[in-house]
């Protein structure tokens, strides 16, 4: 599999922009994250992560993608890490958000673009517009990394998932 480079900026800018949502899904205990996981009850993390999102972003924006993982070992607090989708109208960015007794991590794993992108047009640039566009309230005016330089581009086929 081909490894995309992700840019720190861009990390952190998603990293921001769901600081809030991750603050939210750690009010649920972590006992219960793993509890779902491990009985694949799939659904009922979908259903927290829909809810909690929906507080900060535009309804279907940042989705579960079905899978997770858990750790709860002897003598370590427990840990889950859920993969999200950030779904853009333009980019679709693949997040493990691991939430922890008393943090949460993001680490974007791959930004995928609906676009047939020209002139060297950067995803990155996609996906800060799209999380601005779906950012719900006032920190949708501090959310955007760079101004809109005119992208172009063709829509293509999204495959289905």
């Amino acid at each position: 599999m081909l490894t995309q480079t992700i840019d720190h900026e861009i990390e952190s800018l998603v990293a921001d922009s769901i600081a809030q949502l991750a603050a939210e899904l750690r009010l649920v205990d972590i006992s219960d994250y793993i509890a779902y996981l491990r009985m694949e009850r799939f659904g009922c993390v979908a259903d927290i992560v829909r809810d909690a999102a929906e507080l900060f972003f535009a309804p279907g924006f940042v989705t579960f993608e079905g899978d997770g993982e858990a750790s709860a070992d002897w003598g370590a607090a427990p840990e889950v890490t859920l993969m999200l989708v950030l779904n853009g109208a333009r980019t679709r960015a693949h997040v493990a958000l691991k939430l922890c007794v008393d943090h949460a991590e993001v680490k974007l794993g791959y930004i995928d673009s609906a676009l047939v992108l020209e002139n060297g047009t950067d995803r990155t640039l996609l996906l800060a517009d799209d999380i601005s566009d779906n950012i719900l309230g006032l920190r949708r005016k501090t959310a955007r990394l760079t101004p809109r330089h005119g992208v172009s581009g063709r829509a293509a086929p999204r495959a289905p998932t």
